[in-house]
């Protein structure tokens, strides 16, 4: 399609320059970054859940931005049933970001993360992004005082 690869006057598009807005987003929040050639994470304290929360960013078949967010710690075998309850009534009533128990049956420990995505297609000015950013931000704390307080996760 002729012009496809223009720039958006509406934004940037998120195919070549997620990791740009990701880095602009977290050196705005002064929040430590990591990043390497498909990954920008972001990691936090969190005291009112007592643990620290990753935002890590990635793509999926060039397709999807994901963000994943996980806490530090990992499911024991006693807890595993009670996430899957947690990520079921967490995802019934809030859906987003949505809560999966991962790594089930993988070598090794399972543990919880909550998935947000957003095709790469889009094309979003930097404000834009970073206003979503902080909204993902504001929506992994909730999700792991949520898994703290109602299920001692």
């Amino acid at each position: 399609m002729p012009g496809s690869d223009l720039p958006s006057p509406d934004g940037l598009a998120l195919s070549g320059q997620w990791q740009r807005l990701v880095s602009t987003w977290v050196a705005r929040r002064d929040l430590p970054l990591e990043a390497d050639a498909g990954s920008v994470s972001v990691r936090f304290d969190h005291p009112e859940a007592r643990r620290k929360i990753t935002l890590a960013f990635t793509t999926a078949r060039k397709e999807l931005l994901l963000v994943l967010i996980t806490d530090d710690r990992y499911l024991t075998e006693n807890q595993i049933a009670l996430a899957a309850a947690a990520a079921n009534a967490w995802n019934v009533e809030r859906l987003a970001p949505m809560l999966s128990v991962c790594n089930l049956g993988g070598a090794g420990p399972a543990y919880l993360s909550g998935i947000r995505t957003l095709p790469l297609a889009c094309a979003l000015s930097r404000p834009a992004f970073h206003a979503m950013a902080d909204r993902w931000l504001e929506e992994a704390r909730e999700l792991f005082t949520w898994c703290h307080r109602e299920f001692r996760l």
